[in-house]
């Protein structure tokens, strides 16, 4: 294009703007670019868009944090504690074998503590399932004995095992070792759905992007154009436009967090099931420095990320099919 014919197609461009057109063409270079204008359709799709998946986001990170405090909770638990049953059978004298059992379990290096628990307290443990029926007055209960081990210098669980079953064959050890291997596989589960649904969310937020910057650019082409024609380098467009994005997805990712945050506290709220591990999860950082917080600081800073990268690498290509 020569300098002339470029000239005419400039001012036949700038003659058919409306008055709203230049006022965009002359705040350029006075501040911010009003090139895309931040009231825009696809921006305020684009807002709505991300702020909602950031708040989903949020609340997926918040979940998957408080499942994995819970399973190590439930797993140290586990792993600091074993029980003895004493299998309630004829010819088995459930109390002098109890006994026997508790004189093992003192005399064994490691453990913490021992606990034998009543006849009574254990058909409580069954009525829940069994009713209160006269039906446990039936059964022959087996007797439990709690085992506390000590962390610092555990025992060797095998060689107990192997000692109560040569003095007290009615007596079995329980290591829950099964209950806590579930426990990791569940958690491990959780782990990867929720890194399935992040991955998701950001994948929709890249399309989302992708098509607010093209169709932003494509409702002010007009404008783009006459810059371009007026001198106007592809970085200088690419950089007034792509600031207006960089805000778009920080803006987006505030309120997500804010929103989660709120739902968050309001969960927290009142003394049911629920409300317990959110309360942990807001408050316990206060005490120990945890970084649960954090995930209410990444959410924003990965939206603005994401908002950046992919509005730069679309609006490069959008220039270059422009012109």
């Amino acid at each position: 294009m020569n300098k002339n014919a470029g000239a005419e197609k400039f001012e036949g461009h700038a003659s058919g703007f409306s008055d709203g057109d230049n006022r965009k063409l002359q705040v350029v270079g006075k501040g911010r670019s009003k090139v895309i204008p931040q009231a825009t359709a696809p921006h305020m799709t684009l807002m709505t868009a991300m702020a909602a998946m950031c708040y989903l986001a949020v609340l997926a990170i918040g979940a998957l944090l408080m499942t994995d405090a819970a399973v190590n909770s439930w797993t140290s638990q586990i792993a600091s504690q074993v029980t003895v049953q004493i299998t309630a059978a004829d010819g088995v004298d459930v109390d002098g074998d109890a006994a026997k059992v508790a004189d093992i379990l003192t005399a064994t290096k490691g453990i913490a503590g021992i606990d034998v628990v009543s006849p009574d307290a254990a058909r409580k443990l069954l009525e829940p399932w069994l009713g209160e029926g006269g039906i446990l007055d039936d059964l022959p209960i087996p007797r439990l004995i709690n085992v506390s081990i000590d962390q610092s210098s555990p025992p060797d669980l095998e060689l107990l095992r192997a000692t109560l079953a040569t003095e007290v064959p009615s007596a079995t050890l329980d290591t829950h070792r099964r209950w806590q291997a579930e426990l990791i596989s569940m958690a491990g589960s959780l782990t990867w759905l929720a890194i399935a649904v992040l991955s998701l969310i950001a994948t929709a937020a890249i399309v989302l992007v992708i098509y607010a910057t093209r169709a932003a650019m494509e409702a002010n082409r007009e404008v783009i154009e006459v810059l371009y024609l007026a001198g106007a380098r592809d970085s200088f467009i690419s950089r007034e436009v792509l600031w207006r994005f960089c805000l778009t997805g920080l803006k987006a990712g505030l309120i997500g967090s804010l929103l989660g945050f709120a739902t968050f506290v309001v969960l927290g709220l009142g003394s049911g099931r629920l409300s317990e591990p959110v309360k942990a999860f807001l408050y316990h950082p206060l005490d120990s420095g945890s970084a649960n917080y954090a995930a209410f600081i990444v959410v924003p800073v990965v939206a603005t990320m994401i908002s950046l990268i992919t509005a730069r690498i679309s609006i490069s290509r959008v220039l270059k099919a422009m012109f």
